[in-house]
């Protein structure tokens, strides 16, 4: 019942009635603080421009923009469209603004990078009302509306105001002498410069066959660590699933209140509809508006672009089904730490430990309000841990490489369970291990590598690491701390040593100490802590952090939160300064101002606590290790057969 509610929702008319206006809050009138509702500010630096928003009874809302130096500037706004004639228009007025640079004029962009500008006011011009015709031939080709102040390539300075903002469709052709973009012909007519799809058949059926079988690598690895409990009978998980499906469906319902974080649900928005239009093979071609996701994340988003097609959802109804697989994910892993720790024979307990994480405020603020897909690599890396643990190698470094495929980050969890692996089952299984990860990533890349050279996973994982260069992106960490944000990794700290030579240098102390955890470690609890360490002290230490990846030392802490006073402690503490990180982050993002170029009260104090935390939990580790050696259990654990 509730599928079919959403799915009646998602499918409603986009356009209603004529003469309806299709921008959300047109005329300004709603918004807190400096910020409109459902409008976000972009800057190409935000360091010279200055965003406003201001409303009054008589004069109604205006979106200001004020560049104090060249640069391009706008404020953007979600949108799909269903074929059809529309009218867009807006009242604008300029000053101080170049002669012959952008000025200040409003578009639209395509997924695929077309951006359709109307006339442009420049120098100092008042008010005057700015307009175009768009005639869209299909669903979706439309994803975003903007009010700007200069362009891509004329950049402008001065100041720019917006108000009465409109998209209305017509029935009748454009009048003749008005300005009209037709998307079908501008395809047909610049079709040898624009990206064109690729029609084979056979490519998408890889894609699919690929895809189905990572989804059938997770899948068993789910399966073989919630086996146990469902074999024990109804009363071992009935609750627990209850229990996850509910939060999951308030989780759900509350997408409808949070809009995520507009430049990632574009970007994912962009890229899905570009996975289902171009196809695998095409996907990674030069030039295309959004940044290379890695191969893993794209079968999730190509899902999500192949219903969108589907089904033709609003603007905010594709949204969701972006937003949906996280919120999957996140209801999995909910359900996998639960089977996890109910193996040890605690149906109690393993329901607080499941709860840890599902009611964690920062998890969901993470998943919820900043809509990011964290959760969908956490939950392979999750199961590749416990099903490694337990000994069941070969799938769980499947799963492993299924994590990497999704994210980067999830190499950070390699080499702890890599030693783990070589200490209790031998170089020989190692050797399996290591095939089990080749043939996965071979399988995950197929539909991608196809038409490429033969190097090119390696460097789209290049570009992947080479995409920020500041010593902290956003994370209150020990970069944060001594170089503030936006600082460049490459600027020197001391002598001649730079933030990313010193981050990267504190990093492999980390995974020294991390490893010797591992070497001493008797127990998956005492393993796990080895892992949390080491994603913790990557988190911290490694420069081009954003704050976003404190969730995956966090969900590593979940499973063993209640195996000492002080544990529990660390847990909470983290989960506060994690969620006070991202509330922060957000909070500059959605008003669009920067960082200061200094630590301030806010990163010291958040930055501090975590680096306190770091030591103690590695003090902690260290000693309440048990002395060097392999006990007798944990070897006949480790051998479980594969």
């Amino acid at each position: 019942m509730a599928l079919a509610l959403c799915a009646s929702w998602l499918c409603k008319p986009i356009c209603a009635f004529a003469q309806t206006n299709l921008v959300k809050n047109g005329d300004l009138a709603a918004g807190f603080d400096s910020a409109p509702a459902d409008w976000y500010a972009l800057s190409s630096d935000k360091k010279l421009t200055k965003f406003s928003w201001t409303y009054t009874p008589a004069g109604g809302g205006v979106l200001g923009i004020s560049n104090n130096s060249r640069t391009f500037s706008s404020w953007h706004q979600a949108l799909m469209l269903r074929p059809g004639i529309y009218h867009i228009t807006a009242e604008a007025r300029v000053e101080g603004a170049m002669p012959h640079e952008g000025g200040a004029n409003i578009a639209v962009s395509t997924f695929d990078g077309i951006q359709l500008i109307s006339n442009h006011l420049q120098g100092n011009t008042d008010w005057q009302t700015i307009s175009f015709f768009l005639i869209e031939d299909r669903w979706g080709d439309t994803t975003e509306l903007l009010c700007q102040l200069g362009i891509s390539g004329n950049p402008d300075t001065g100041r720019a105001s917006f108000r009465n903002i409109k998209m209305i469709e017509v029935a009748s052709p454009p009048p003749m002498g008005a300005v009209r973009f037709n998307l079908a012909a501008i395809r047909t007519l610049y079709k040898d410069e624009l990206h064109r799809p690729d029609e084979r058949i056979s490519i998408r059926a890889v894609g699919v066959a690929s895809g189905m079988i990572l989804l059938a690598i997770l899948g068993w690895a789910l399966f073989e660590i919630w086996r146990p409990a469902l074999g024990a009978g109804r009363s071992a998980w009935m609750l627990a699933g209850g229990v996850m499906l509910a939060i999951t469906a308030v989780k759900f319902a509350a997408l409808f209140h949070f809009t995520g974080y507009y430049w990632d649900i574009w970007a994912k928005t962009n890229r899905a509809l570009l996975a289902a239009t171009l196809g695998p093979s095409k996907i990674y071609d030069p030039g295309l508006p959004v940044d290379a996701y890695p191969p893993g994340s794209l079968y999730l988003l190509w899902l999500s672009g192949w219903l969108g097609k589907l089904i033709e959802p609003t603007a905010n109804g594709f949204r969701m089904i972006v937003e949906a697989p996280p919120l999957l994910a996140g209801f999995f892993i909910g359900l996998t730490i639960y089977f996890a720790a109910w193996r040890d024979g605690g149906g109690r307990r393993a329901l607080i430990i499941m709860m840890l994480f599902a009611l964690n405020p920062a998890l969901i603020f993470d998943t919820v309000v900043w809509g990011q897909s964290d959760s969908a690599v956490a939950l392979p890396m999750i199961a590749a841990a416990i099903l490694i643990l337990i000994g069941r190698y070969r799938l769980g470094w499947s799963a492993a490489a299924i994590a990497m495929l999704a994210k980067p980050q999830a190499l950070a969890f390699t080499p702890p369970l890599a030693l783990w692996t070589l200490f209790n089952a031998g170089i020989g299984e190692c050797v399996w291990c290591a095939s089990a990860v080749v043939g996965t990533v071979a399988i995950g890349i197929l539909p991608y590598q196809l038409g490429h050279s033969w190097d090119w996973i390696i460097n789209v994982y290049k570009d992947l690491g080479t995409r920020f260069s500041e010593a902290s992106v956003g994370a209150f960490n020990f970069m944060g701390l001594i170089g503030g944000m936006g600082t460049p990794d490459t600027d020197k700290i001391f002598g001649g040593v730079s933030y990313s030579a010193f981050g990267l240098s504190l990093v492999c102390a980390v995974y020294l100490i991390a490893s010797y955890l591992i070497w001493r470690a008797r127990s998956a609890p005492a393993a796990l802590l080895a892992l949390f360490v080491a994603l913790f002290g990557f988190f911290m230490f490694a420069p081009r952090m954003h704050e976003r990846y404190l969730y995956y030392p966090l969900v590593f802490l979940i499973p063993i939160a209640l195996e000492s006073e002080f544990l529990t402690s660390i847990f909470a503490v983290v989960s506060a300064t994690f969620l006070f990180n991202l509330v922060y982050i957000k909070l500059l993002t959605d008003t669009s101002t920067y960082f200061p170029d200094h630590p301030n009260a806010a990163l010291i104090a958040a930055a501090s606590i975590n680096l306190a935390v770091f030591f103690a939990a590695t003090a902690y580790g260290l000693l309440r290790s048990p002395p060097p050696g392999r006990s007798d259990d944990a070897a006949t654990t480790a051998a479980e057969p594969d």
